[in-house]
């Protein structure tokens, strides 16, 4: 068959043809991205094979309507192929219960007061560019399912009440750019609203609850990561008509994360969906970097796995992709992705696409060439002993903490017998050796945040049906803690130094998955092989 050529080489090769111009690299021995204009790329690009030509003619012609170009006879008989669109279409995907949801959050109240919920809003790019990717506020999502921007609900508390869905009035002359919305009574049909107003009707949707001047309105409060929460704002309405009302910011909050954190099975099915389509871009990242021999760029990585969850169907990712190859691995949240890998380096990836809000969060790791050397299998097999025994303890009425501390005690043992650290594995785990090569929690609560609310915050205290929890545990080789635990003499005593140092190589390895509690046990949404044997079959497969 034809050479395969590298994608990294043959940007390499491009540049010395003077097609694909390069910022001056930094002071580092890893390659960084290379700066490409999208002529630049187009010219770098190979011109397709002739016979993608032929084919690409034929589809042209038959759009003409123009007689189609003489096929040369095969014996073959015609593959019969389903369009992916009618494969798409006819999925039966899963839909969640917002009528459902909005009643048992609203029941919990008390009766005769309001409720009010804003969405969220549209960020332009540079002001005057168009507008940024959208996502819901999700406690707002989970009451309405309403996924545009500029949207607002209000509720009466009490069986009787209704729900006004409140909507942005677009001008006239936006229709020409933008198209036309959808007519008031469209929006109520397709929303399941009992009302529907606009966002300059204020004093309608008001009457509409029965709203009486110094009356409780229960509203949430927002949190942005790494931020305090802060109550959502009332709306600015010109009459100023939300000022006579006493706004309460607990209670709903608080009945919000008690119900998004027991998932329905209809819930727990837009996870799993999201979970088989994730975990089929992990494999195809994987088979991208087989192809292409290990010598890749992290961004291809990320962009295979993009590619794949859009081209079935899930649009948008959870969270931002981390692609870290060699060392990069020990960066927890690295997202900078612009490195090079090579062969021998492991590349983890922790990535994740939602449907209908709903997140998968994967983390695979997986050698770049195809292959695990010892080194690296030895660190991949801890980890993922550690998670499967991890998994097993994720049943009703256990403590999720407990889990995590019998995590961190097992990662310890197992550090202990490939030679990094000495002593027993309690002591170590107590000390806070086991920390130092897992600097994280085992996992968290996920759902239409990725690590979404519960009661107790993003980590259960008692397991419980209805939780989905990820299972996540990790050995990374982090030279930020390492360095002064070598110099801590309570520290250094547990750690084999001339070793660790071999071994940071390895940078670092995370396996993780997204466990749902039942009943019975626990179900394992997510079903992306795993295995180091599963991980080189799939990519030896894909070289020939």
């Amino acid at each position: 068959g034809p050479e395969v050529v590298p994608a990294a080489a043959h940007l390499r090769s491009a540049r010395a043809r003077g097609r694909v111009t390069f910022l001056p690299p930094p002071a580092s021995s890893r390659s960084q991205t290379p700066a490409m204009s999208a002529s630049a790329i187009a010219r770098a690009t190979a011109p397709p094979p002739a016979s993608a030509r032929r084919a690409s003619t034929r589809v042209m012609c038959r759009a003409r309507h123009l007689p189609t170009p003489p096929r040369a006879a095969s014996s073959a008989a015609p593959a019969l192929v389903t369009p992916s669109g009618a494969r798409l279409a006819s999925r039966a995907d899963p839909t969640p219960d917002h009528r459902a949801f909005r009643e048992a959050v609203l029941s919990s109240l008390p009766e005769g007061k309001l409720a009010y919920v804003p969405g969220g809003t549209a960020q332009t790019r540079n002001g005057v560019e168009g507008n940024a990717r959208f996502r819901q506020e999700p406690n707002f999502l989970y009451l309405t399912g309403v996924t545009e921007p500029g949207y607002h609900a209000l509720f009466g508390t009490g069986s009787d009440a209704p729900y006004v869905l409140i909507a942005p009035r677009q001008p006239k002359e936006l229709d020409v750019w933008c198209g036309a919305p959808m007519s008031r009574d469209e929006l109520r049909a397709f929303h399941g609203a009992d009302i529907v107003y606009y966002d300059d009707e204020w004093d309608k949707a008001l009457h509409a609850v029965d709203a009486l001047e110094g009356q409780t309105v229960f509203v949430p409060t927002h949190q942005r990561e790494g931020e305090e929460a802060k109550p959502a704002p009332l709306p600015n309405d010109k009459d100023g008509m939300f000022l006579g009302l006493r706004a309460e910011h607990t209670a709903l909050t608080m009945a919000l994360a008690k119900h998004r954190a027991i998932k329905t099975s209809a819930e727990i099915d837009c996870l799993r969906l999201a979970n088989s389509i994730s975990g089929d871009a992990h494999v195809a990242a994987w088979r991208h970097c087989a192809v292409n021999g290990g010598d890749v760029f992290e961004f291809e990585v990320e962009s295979v796995f993009a590619a794949e969850t859009m081209r079935l169907g899930l649009r948008h990712l959870g969270y931002p992709t981390i692609a870290g190859a060699g060392r990069n691995a020990a960066t927890l949240h690295y997202e900078r992705n612009d490195a090079r890998a090579a062969a021998e380096d492991l590349i983890l990836v922790d990535a994740g696409a939602e449907y209908r809000g709903y997140t998968a969060d994967i983390t695979r790791t997986f050698p770049s060439g195809g292959r695990f050397c010892a080194m690296r299998r030895d660190i991949y097999d801890a980890v993922l002993d550690v998670q499967n025994a991890s998994i097993k303890e994720m049943i009703p009425n256990t403590h999720y903490r407990l889990v995590q501390e019998l995590a961190k005690t097992r990662t310890a043992q197992r550090l202990i017998d490939l030679g990094l650290v000495r002593g027993r594995a309690e002591d170590a785990a107590f000390a806070g050796v086991a920390s130092l090569f897992m600097p994280h929690a085992l996992g968290h609560l996920l759902g239409l945040q990725v690590h979404d609310v519960g009661p107790d915050g993003p980590v259960p205290e008692t397991l419980v049906p209805g939780h989905v929890v990820t299972c996540e545990p990790g050995i990374y080789f982090v030279d930020g803690l390492l360095g002064p635990a070598f110099e801590d003499p309570k520290m250094a005593e547990f750690l084999n130094r001339d070793a660790i140092e071999k071994f940071s190589r390895v940078g670092g390895v995370r396996i993780e998955d997204n466990v749902a509690v039942t009943s019975e046990g626990f179900e394992n949404l997510t079903t992306c092989p795993k295995t180091v044997r599963e991980i080189e079959e799939i990519m030896a497969e894909a070289k020939h």
